[in-house]
């Protein structure tokens, strides 16, 4: 009961003051002293507005880049990562399958079990060149916009 006393009395200054709304109609009932109206306004002379800059700049053309280079590197550099990706995502996919239930027939050529513990050190690798690949394509792209060349997806 107390506790619904304290926070009544600490929100009903609130709620009484939420209540009030004014509108446009309501401000013909503030006098505020220095403020402009509307007609005082009107009476102000318009404001200068420059049409023209002060001193034109000339046009700077920056310089042509050959982007032919960088291009053919970044589309090597994505095939290759692209080649890399799809090999340890065919890797992934046959540890998969020699961890399920369906590994071990010895009539089948398909991975069996152990063979996640054979194929870690690839699947390492294959993630490590990944990786140095994404930085390489990095390097090459801050290099390409350095250099002012556009180096786009194809």
């Amino acid at each position: 009961m107390k506790r619904f006393l304290v926070l009544t009395v600490c929100l009903w200054p609130g709620l009484l003051l939420a209540q009030q709304s004014y509108s446009n109609a309501d401000l013909v009932h503030f006098q505020v002293p220095g403020a402009y109206t509307n007609a005082d306004l009107r009476l102000l002379e318009p404001l200068v507005v420059q049409k023209e800059p002060a001193a034109r700049l000339p046009l700077v053309m920056p310089p042509h880049v050959d982007s032919v280079p960088f291009q053919v590197h970044y589309d090597g550099l994505v095939r290759t990562r692209a080649y890399l990706s799809a090999e340890l995502d065919l890797e992934l996919e046959r540890v998969a399958f020699s961890e399920s239930a369906f590994a071990g027939d010895p009539q089948s050529f398909a991975p069996r079990a152990g063979y996640r513990a054979r194929v870690r050190s690839l699947i390492r690798e294959l993630s490590k060149r990944i990786t140095l690949l994404d930085h390489e394509i990095d390097m090459l792209l801050d290099d390409a916009r350095q250099a002012g060349a556009t180096v786009g997806i194809r």
